[in-house]
C-alpha cells in the first residue's frame, strides 16, 4: 500500500509518517542503476603525445595578422584535426577571406571549435578543452599544452586569455558581459572556442607535433609606404622593425582616404571581401560589390598594363603602389 501524507495531518504525526515514507523509498533508490542518478557531465580532452622533450616553448608573443593570406597553415590544420578527433561531429573553422579586420583567420593561424555554452555537453567539452590547454603539466610547466601548441590567445564565453598577458588571467572580452542576447553569441564567442596560434604553432613546428622545442617565428613585414605585408612563410627569427604607417592627409581625395587603411593588402578572388575590395573598386570606378569580380579584375589588369606590370588581375605590392600614386594628393 502506498503511504500518503494527508494535507491536514496533525503535526505530531508528521515525523512518523516521514520515517515510514523514507523506509519504503530508500531500498528502491539503492536498487536504481547509477546511470539514472543525476550527475554533471565531464568534458573530454585531447590526448597528449608521448615522447615530449623536457624543454618547452616560451609563452607566445603577440604577433597579429598583418597580411592577407587565406589558406590554412599546417599546424592549424593539425590542431583542427586533433579537436575533431577528440569531439566526433565537431565543426571547425580556420581560414577566412580578408575583410580588413585584425584576425588570424586571415592568415590561416586560427581555429574555431563550434562548442556552444547553450548545450550542456558542448559547454562541458569546451571547459575541459580550455582547462587542458592551460593546465600545469607533471614537470611544473604552466599552460603546458598551450605552449607546446603555440597558442597565442583563446576567446570563449565572453572572456579572453592571452599568452602575452598570462598574468592577467581571463579578462572580459569586448564588453560582452553586458551583451547576453543570443544575437551576440558569435561576437562574444559563446557558440565557439576561438584559438589563435603563433607562427611557429601555425606552421606545425612546435614540440607537440615535432617533439622538438620550436624557436619563435614572426610573419612577413610591410614594405615602406604600405600598411599590409605580402605573404611570406619563410622563418623570421626577429620581429618586424617599427615603421611609420601610411596615413592620408586631410586634403586627400575620398578615394585615396579609403585606400590607405588597406594599402599593400594582397587581393584576389576568394582572398578578400567587403570594405577593402570596395575601396579598390571605388578607386577604379567599377561597381562597389565588395567581391573581387570580373569587372574588378579587368580594371586591375588595365591599371597594370598602363604601368608596365604583369597583368595578373590581382592586387600585389607593385599594383598597390601604382593605385596609390594615381590617387595621391598633388
Amino acid at each position: 500500500m502506498r503511504p500518503t501524507l494527508p494535507e491536514n495531518a496533525p503535526l505530531s504525526h508528521v515525523p512518523a509518517l516521514l520515517l515510514a515514507l523514507c523506509l519504503l523509498v530508500a531500498p528502491c533508490l539503492l536498487a536504481l542503476p547509477t546511470s539514472v542518478l543525476p550527475a554533471e557531465a565531464a568534458g573530454r580532452t585531447p590526448a597528449v603525445p608521448s615522447g615530449l622533450p623536457k624543454g618547452i616553448e616560451a609563452l607566445a608573443a603577440y604577433v597579429p595578422n598583418n597580411s592577407c593570406t587565406p589558406g590554412t597553415r599546417p599546424g592549424t590544420t593539425k590542431l583542427a584535426g586533433l579537436l575533431r578527433a577528440t569531439y566526433p561531429g565537431l565543426t571547425t573553422g580556420t581560414s577566412r577571406a580578408c575583410d580588413g579586420s585584425t584576425t588570424e583567420h586571415s592568415d590561416g593561424r586560427a581555429v574555431d571549435a563550434m562548442l556552444s555554452v547553450r548545450s550542456s555537453t558542448q559547454k562541458a567539452d569546451a571547459k575541459a578543452l580550455v582547462s587542458w590547454l592551460l593546465a600545469t603539466d607533471r614537470a611544473g610547466n604552466r599552460y603546458a599544452n598551450a605552449r607546446r601548441l603555440g597558442v597565442m590567445y583563446i576567446i570563449y564565453d565572453n572572456k579572453i586569455w592571452a599568452s602575452y598577458r598570462s598574468s592577467d588571467g581571463w579578462r572580459e572580452y569586448n564588453g560582452c558581459a553586458d551583451l547576453s542576447s543570443r544575437s551576440y553569441d558569435t561576437t562574444c564567442h559563446r557558440d565557439h572556442v576561438h584559438i589563435s596560434l603563433s607562427w611557429e604553432g601555425a606552421m606545425g613546428s612546435t614540440s607537440f607535433w615535432t617533439r622538438k622545442v620550436a624557436a619563435p617565428r614572426y610573419g612577413s613585414c610591410a614594405y615602406a609606404g604600405l600598411n599590409w605585408a605580402p605573404y611570406d612563410d619563410s622563418p623570421r627569427s626577429t620581429p618586424c622593425p617599427r615603421s611609420t604607417r601610411l596615413t592620408a592627409p586631410s586634403s586627400a581625395s575620398a578615394a585615396y582616404k579609403a585606400l590607405v587603411p588597406y594599402a599593400g593588402m594582397y587581393m584576389k578572388a576568394g582572398a578578400a571581401t567587403g570594405a577593402p575590395v570596395r575601396a579598390v573598386q571605388k578607386a577604379l570606378k567599377v561597381p562597389t560589390t565588395g567581391s573581387w569580380d570580373t569587372a574588378t579584375r579587368n580594371a586591375v589588369k588595365a591599371l597594370q598594363k598602363k604601368n608596365g606590370l604583369t597583368q595578373s588581375g590581382n592586387a600585389n605590392t607593385a599594383t598597390w603602389r601604382a593605385l596609390l600614386a594615381a590617387h595621391a594628393p598633388r
